[in-house]
Formats: structure tokens, sequence, C-alpha cells
């Protein structure tokens, strides 16, 4: 029998459910330093288009409806307008990408951007690492790219339980990520 810190520390999801098992290692990847700028944006057309909306709703609620009715119709424009920013911005330009986090050594910048997806009714987890790093050797900079994915199946961190072995997952993180910063497979 688990305790509930137990519980509370592994990430379980039904076995069935493809949608909660690909939250549940997204949700593992989410344990690093990450740069917060996708949903610092989301966050901000969010609060602007509910600042509309109350704002209109506040507005019509005070002043007599004829004398309001233009004031409420440019807000809920407007609420619509930011949401549909919101979801152009989602869908467009974040799209798949779960971490993005940049780190700086002594010689060497870099940024590391991971994408996940897995197509319907597939067990398949794919994740994609790009790196990005600019390094400097004395007045010599040089810049390099490098991508490595990774596609596995869910049951290879997930147990017949739906509970995932988080250690197992962390080692396909750091193979992946050692695999895109030093542009070789690790074995």
């Amino acid at each position: 029998m688990s305790t509930t810190k137990e519980t509370e520390e592994n990430n379980q999801a039904q076995e069935v459910d493809d949608t909660d098992l690909k939250n549940a290692c997204d949700d593992g990847i989410q344990k690093f330093s990450q740069i917060h700028t996708h949903a610092d944006i989301k966050l901000i057309l969010g609060y602007l288009s509910c600042g509309f909306a109350m704002f209109g709703g506040y507005y019509g609620h005070i002043t007599p409806f004829n004398d309001s009715k233009m004031v409420v119709i440019q807000c809920v424009i407007v609420y619509l307008i930011l949401n549909l920013i919101s979801f152009i911005y989602t869908f467009f330009i974040e799209k798949d990408i779960i971490f993005d986090g940049k780190k700086q050594d002594d010689s060497i910048n870099y940024k590391i951007t991971i994408h996940t997806n897995s197509k319907r009714y597939s067990d398949i987890y794919n994740i994609t690492f790009e790196f990005v790093g600019k390094e400097t050797t004395g007045n010599k900079v040089s810049i390099r790219n490098s991508n490595f994915s990774i596609s596995k199946s869910f049951g290879y961190w997930f147990d017949v339980n739906g509970v995932m072995d988080q250690e197992r997952f962390e080692g396909t993180l750091k193979e992946g990520l050692e695999a895109a910063i030093t542009g070789k497979k690790t074995a």
C-alpha cells in the first residue's frame, strides 16, 4: 500500500488513455528550469481579454441599456479578437513546444527547445530536442544547431498500473539532451 507522498511524487495515468500518458510525460519534462515567454504572452492576452469582458459587463450593468450598447459591443469585439490572437499564437507559434530553456556556461551559451507529440490512437511518444549553441573561444565565435528525436512507446515508461518510471524517463531525457548538445547519438 503506497502513502500519499509516494503517490504525489509519481506521475500516474490511466493506461488506456493516450492523452493522460502524454500529459504525464510532458509533466516529467517540466521539472527543469525554463523560459516562460510562451506562457507569459498567453497570460497577458488572457488577462487583457478578461479585463475587457469585465469592464463591458460592469459598464452595461451600471449604465442604461441604450447608452451602454456601443461600449459593450466594442468590449465583446475586443474580447473575441484577443482570444483569437491567443488561439493563433498557440496553434501556429507555440505549436507542440513544451519546454524552452537557456543555459550559460563559461564559454558556451545555448538554448534547448523540446517538442513532443503523439498521434491519435498511437502509443508512440515523440520527443524532439532542438539545440542552438554559441561557443566563444578567444576571438572565435561558433554557432551550432542540432536536432535529435526519440520515439518510444508509452509502455517503455509506464507499468501496467499506469505508474510512470521517472528514472527511466529522465534517463531518456538525458540521452536526448546529450545527443542534441554533442550532435551525436549516445549508446
